[in-house]
């Protein structure tokens, strides 16, 4: 009697999320960048915006960034984004089949990059289980993008979602980290909302170059040896005006050493396997 009474709990659970609700999952991310200076640990909140047909997976500075952006715009002010989003991608998986596009601006300033990603993630369930917060969890584990990771799920909240890229558990991830305490992700909460900016912020008007993941690879790779590449080729073009040729290579040397450096200590990477000739 009681797995039946358990099993329609579920069903009705379950049936009672879906109709026109948004919820919001808010997951802290805490990630080191630089693994020559473990004590530089990043802590930013993330949110997983579940709807009908998708999810949407997004730093929570970069909403609110970026809806403050789009009202000033209508205002005819330009704001400029917020220094302090680390964080800058858009990952979006659309149900059901969990089709994953992740989209950022992190590469160029004249587009917005969409990377179709359809790795498969191949799980491994185990019967370990612990209470995380209010969720009764299991343990699972995959391998991916060059790191191993621990998931805790919870089938108290039925979608098979959770942070980043991942997918596919039968619940909800409450938690999940990798065995170098790199990378790691805790659900912090959950509320129902009823309409939300975030659509209008992934379908904002800007051109965008398309990528397999494969073909994402490969530019990737020469855009780290080459940060500058694009800048310099808008100072060659004519595009930024300098009031001479020695301030002209001034900038551009600048620009080069910035970014490198910053490159230099972006060496810890979620998908460290993007380094890896």
């Amino acid at each position: 009697m009681y797995n039946l009474r358990y099993i329609l709990f579920l069903i009705f659970f379950a049936i009672s999320f879906f109709p026109a609700q948004r919820y919001r999952f808010v997951y802290n991310y805490q990630s080191m960048p630089d693994s020559l200076n473990k004590n530089n640990i990043i802590n930013e909140n993330m949110v997983l915006e579940v709807t009908k047909d998708k999810s949407i997976f997004i730093s929570q500075k970069k909403v609110i960034s970026d809806s403050i952006m789009m009202e000033d715009v209508k205002k005819g002010i330009m704001t400029m984004p917020d220094d302090n989003i680390n964080s800058r991608f858009i990952i979006i998986k659309k149900y059901p089949d969990f089709k994953t596009s992740l989209i950022t601006d992190e590469f160029s300033t004249t587009y917005k990059f969409i990377i179709s990603d359809d790795r498969s993630l191949n799980w491994v369930i185990f019967p370990e289980k612990r209470i995380i917060g209010n969720y009764k969890c299991q343990k699972a584990k995959l391998d991916f993008a060059g790191r191993k990771w621990t998931a805790w799920f919870t089938g108290e909240i039925p979608f098979n979602d959770g942070p980043y890229k991942f997918r596919g558990l039968p619940g909800l991830i409450v938690e999940i980290k990798d065995e170098s305490n790199s990378h790691s992700f805790q659900l912090q909460g959950m509320i129902k909302i009823k309409d939300s900016y975030i659509p209008n912020i992934v379908d904002e008007q800007k051109k965008s170059r398309n990528f397999i993941f494969n073909d994402f690879v490969k530019f990737y790779r020469e855009y780290r040896n080459d940060p500058a590449k694009e800048f310099r080729q808008k100072v060659l073009s004519g595009d930024i005006y300098y009031e001479s040729e020695e301030k002209r290579q001034e900038h551009m040397k600048l620009i080069e050493n910035l970014r490198k450096e910053r490159i230099k200590k972006d060496n810890n990477i979620i998908e460290i396997d993007l380094l890896k000739k």
